[in-house]
């Protein structure tokens, strides 16, 4: 229902070959080897992370970063942003660029926890300047443990030039599936970007 309005981006451009990889949640105990593993796939990603981790380590923010992904705000503690006031909303956003010490794409990125918007939680974070980030195929892995489902799920028979694909961090299934994922769909021809690259001008 809200996918036009502008500022809210689920599906890049069909125009290129790229899609674009997201991981949500972290950082965690994980997030080094998810790190070594996009660096020997050699592949980008974006990480929407929630804030209550990024101030517990901020060294994994800064480790992002230095391999070339983009970080974006996931909501300080994962509440849904339709349960929020505008002030507890904005409050959220604000603590968790604090945390993760400003973001490098010019306007600042969120995910909210969930998917979760309605009209007014995207209105607050629409006039605060936030672009709204969220995605076109859903692996499923905060609910589905087999790594061959999840790699069927993101295989280049469902996923085209455009899309943006969610996972989580902190999950070993997800470890397991990825190099699946990531040797067939470039098989496939497509390109694998970070969100924010994916839908650059």
């Amino acid at each position: 229902m809200f996918d036009r309005l502008p500022g809210l981006l689920r599906r890049g451009p069909s125009t290129t070959s790229r899609v674009a990889l997201t991981f949500d949640d972290g950082p965690d105990a994980l997030t080094p080897r998810y790190l070594d593993l996009l660096d020997d796939l050699g592949v980008p990603a974006t990480f929407f992370v929630l804030g209550e981790f990024a101030a517990k380590r901020p060294e994994m923010i800064r480790e992002y970063l230095r391999r070339g992904h983009q970080v974006a705000g996931h909501g300080y503690d994962h509440t849904r942003f339709t349960k929020l006031s505008r002030r507890q909303l904005l409050d959220q956003c604000s603590r968790t660029d604090q945390a993760i010490g400003g973001q490098l794409s010019g306007q600042p990125w969120v995910r909210p926890p969930h998917g979760s918007l309605d009209a007014a939680s995207i209105l607050s974070l629409r006039a605060a300047g936030y672009v709204v980030a969220m995605w076109s195929v859903d692996s499923c892995d905060y609910g589905d443990h087999d790594p061959a489902q999840l790699a069927e799920r993101c295989s280049p028979s469902k996923v085209s030039a455009g899309d943006v694909l969610l996972f989580h961090e902190g999950q070993e299934w997800t470890l397991e599936a990825l190099p699946r994922i990531v040797t067939a769909l470039h098989a496939a021809g497509l390109e694998l970007v970070t969100m924010h690259d994916l839908f650059a001008r």
